[in-house]
C-alpha cells in the first residue's frame, strides 16, 4: 500500500511539475521555434499563448478528464488561422485578432454545446476562461501599441488574479492548501481523513500552518506577477527572447523557496499534529 501511494505521490508531483514547466515555457518554446520563419515576435508569442490557452480549455491534467479533443481544436485551429493570415499578408494586428476571435468563437460554442447537454456534460473550466481572455486582452493592447511586451507580460495577469484567488481562500473554512493537501495527509486511509478533520476543529495551529502555506502561496503568485512585468518592461522590445527565458526566474525562485518552507517547517508539524491526534483516537 505505501509502494502504491508513494508511486501515486511521485506521479502527481511529476505531473504537476510537468503540467507547470509547460505553461511557464510554451510561449517561449514557440517564439524560439518560429524565429527561422521571420515572423513578427508578437505574432509568435500569440501563438504561443493560443497552444497555453486551448491546454487550459482542456480542463485541469490532474483531474483525469482533460478533454484532449477540445484542447487540439482550441490551441491548433486559431493558431494556423494566426499563421495562414500572417502569411497571407493580413498584417500582425489582423491576424492576432482573427486568431483570438475564433478562440472566443469556439470556447462559446462549447458552452452552448454543454448547456445542452444540461448537467451531464462537462463545463469549461474557469482558469480556461481566464486564460482566454488574458490573452485576448493582451492581443488588443498588442494591436493598439504594437509592442510584443505586451503580448509576453499576460501571464502576470493571470498570475496576480490567481494569487488573489488563493489569499481570498485563506481565512475560509477551506483553504487551497487544506483542500490539496488532505488527500496526501490521508493517504487513502479513512481514520486518517476524520483524523484530520477533527484535527482541523480541535487544533488552532493546524489551522494557522495551512493557512500559512496557502497565503505563502497567494504572496507568490502577487509577486511574481509584478516582477515579472519588472522584468520584462526592464528591457528593449527588441530583447523579447530574453525578457521570455528570464522572467521565468522569480517564479522558480520564489516557488522553491515556497516548497522548501512547507516541506521543512510547516508540513512536519501538521503532520505530528496529525499522527497525535490518531493516537488520541
Amino acid at each position: 500500500m505505501s509502494e502504491i501511494s508513494a508511486g501515486r505521490k511521485a506521479a502527481q508531483l511529476g505531473l504537476l511539475i510537468g503540467n507547470l514547466a509547460v505553461d511557464l515555457l510554451l510561449p517561449t518554446v514557440v517564439l524560439l521555434a518560429l524565429a527561422p520563419t521571420g515572423m513578427p515576435a508578437a505574432v509568435r508569442l500569440a501563438i504561443g499563448g493560443t497552444l497555453l490557452s486551448g491546454k487550459a480549455i482542456g480542463g485541469r491534467l490532474e483531474s483525469g478528464e482533460f478533454r484532449w479533443r477540445l484542447a487540439l481544436v482550441a490551441a491548433l485551429v486559431p493558431s494556423v488561422v494566426i499563421l495562414g493570415c500572417y502569411l497571407g499578408g493580413f498584417g500582425d494586428v489582423l491576424s492576432m485578432v482573427l486568431g483570438a476571435v475564433l478562440s472566443g468563437l469556439i470556447v462559446l460554442a462549447d458552452l452552448v454545446r454543454g448547456k445542452a447537454r444540461a448537467r451531464s456534460g462537462p463545463r469549461v473550466d474557469v482558469f480556461a476562461v481566464l486564460v482566454l481572455v488574458e490573452v485576448a486582452a493582451g492581443v488588443v493592447l498588442t494591436s493598439i501599441s504594437g509592442d510584443a511586451r505586451f503580448v509576453l507580460a499576460r501571464m502576470s495577469m493571470y498570475l496576480a488574479i490567481g494569487g488573489i484567488v488563493v489569499l481570498a481562500t485563506t481565512w475560509t473554512d477551506r483553504p487551497l492548501m487544506r483542500t490539496v493537501l488532505k488527500p496526501v495527509a490521508s493517504q487513502g486511509d479513512p481514520s486518517r481523513a476524520e483524523a484530520f478533520e477533527r484535527t482541523w476543529l480541535r487544533s488552532g495551529r493546524f489551522r494557522a500552518l495551512y493557512r500559512a502555506m496557502t497565503a505563502g502561496l497567494g504572496v507568490v503568485l502577487i509577486a511574481d506577477a509584478v516582477l515579472r512585468i519588472v522584468i520584462i518592461y526592464s528591457q528593449s522590445a527588441d530583447a523579447v527572447v530574453e525578457s521570455s527565458l528570464t522572467s521565468q526566474s522569480p517564479l522558480i525562485i520564489l516557488l522553491g523557496l515556497w516548497f522548501v518552507a512547507g516541506r521543512g517547517f510547516a508540513v512536519p508539524r501538521a503532520r505530528r499534529l496529525l499522527e497525535a491526534e490518531l493516537t488520541r483516537g
